[in-house]
């Protein structure tokens, strides 16, 4: 038995994930027709079906709806690096790019809550630890390969490369009218420039391996 492989989540704990999921989407689509001042948890319950009580036992505060978006993002990371051991930079590269896709996709709807995401301090509260606990993975994950050249720290790599990923998406959303297609294209040629920078040369990582 692989002790390292966590237990599949059990039914409650599955349901218990389908709720809060029903709740945030419920409340992206009312923060994008209202405003997110303007909307409240009485209405984000009503449109999930669900009793006030039970948005408070999900979400205490309002602002920890826009944490479940960045969570369910983050538990992508890590399943990602979780399939790729040591860490492959490719697919944290493709994965992030897909984010960029996935957020021009939604536009209008995802654009103004961005930056509450970002820098909400209840958002950031909840936030903060995913990305860390993600960084943290990438950090190991790249310890363990050969990918960055001799000297380059995968601490610092791993906090740069999430953090030009926050730095792009909040520049996207806070655009009054970005050209269709750059979030993705911008993603992709920093994040790639980032990882040319820091990767050792396939040469380099065939002698060291």
């Amino acid at each position: 038995m692989d002790l390292s492989t966590p237990p599949a989540p059990s039914l409650r704990d599955r349901r218990r994930a389908e709720t809060a999921g029903d709740i945030a989407r419920a409340a992206l689509a009312l923060f994008a027709s209202k405003g997110f001042d303007a909307t409240t948890a009485e209405e984000i319950a009503q449109q999930a079906g669900v009793s006030r009580a039970t948005f408070f036992n999900y979400f205490p505060q309002k602002e920890l709806v826009l944490a479940e978006f960045a969570r369910s993002r983050m538990e992508r990371v890590q399943a990602v690096l979780a399939a790729h051991v040591p860490a492959s930079l490719d697919s944290l590269l493709d994965l992030f790019t897909a984010f960029a896709a996935e957020n021009e996709r939604l536009g209008p709807q995802l654009r103004p809550l961005l930056p509450h995401i970002m820098l909400r301090p209840a958002c950031q509260s909840a936030v903060q630890p995913l990305i860390q606990h993600a960084q943290q993975g990438l950090a190991r994950g790249l310890s363990q390969s050969n990918e960055l050249q001799p000297g380059v720290d995968p601490r610092v790599f791993a906090e740069s490369f999430f953090g030009l990923y926050i730095v792009t998406t909040l520049q996207w959303a806070i655009h009054p009218d970005p050209p269709k297609g750059w979030h993705k294209r911008a993603m992709r040629q920093r994040l790639g420039q980032l990882v040319r920078m820091a990767r050792q040369t396939p040469a380099a990582r065939k002698a060291s391996s």
